[in-house]
């Protein structure tokens, strides 16, 4: 009797401890196969429990430069969509601290280029980023943390996620 309490613990110790490692060590970001834009549903684990969709996305607009000439522009960004728009959510406007990490590779001129931005709430992302004018290649890594980290692009050892999806975004000729 002795023998299988003993084991029954065991078991039972062994499973929280894979459930706590498992939720304090934060998914590595996700190989993904490339989707044509403009957007992308996920599921991902929220810092504060459960999952919320999140909607990836990555397009061109035509921007206007200092030379007084339109340009190609990549904006791309993730938008927690279970998070309710026009709503004051104390919990909401300061958790989860948000980053992401835009990479982009222009397949036609071999211009490349990279951006990490942060914010709060349920959106983060880029805008007006001039690429050139070219089919692009882009990759977004979003980490998602209860704690704010340090170094852009981080996150705390647990209460986070993290996860990266890739775009092939054509070509946008503002001329």
């Amino acid at each position: 009797m002795t023998t299988i309490r003993r084991s029954a613990a065991l078991v039972g110790a062994a499973t929280l401890l894979a459930g706590g490692v498992a939720v304090a060590a934060p998914p590595a970001a996700s190989a993904q196969v490339w989707h044509e834009s403009p957007a992308w549903d996920v599921r991902m684990p929220y810092p504060l429990g459960g999952e919320h969709t999140i909607r990836f996305g990555a397009f061109t607009t035509c921007t206007l430069g200092g030379d007084d000439l339109f340009h190609q522009a990549l904006s791309a960004n993730a938008r927690d969509l279970d998070h309710p728009v026009g709503s004051f959510d104390f919990s909401a406007t300061l958790f989860p601290f948000n980053s992401a990490t835009v990479g982009w590779h222009n397949l036609d001129t071999g211009a490349t280029g990279a951006r990490t931005v942060r914010s709060t709430g349920p959106e983060v992302g880029i805008g007006g980023q001039v690429t050139g004018t070219g089919r692009l290649a882009v990759t977004i890594t979003v980490s998602r943390s209860i704690l704010p980290t340090m170094a852009p692009g981080s996150a705390v050892p647990f209460g986070s996620a993290t996860h990266t999806e890739r775009f092939i975004v054509p070509a946008n000729p503002c001329a």
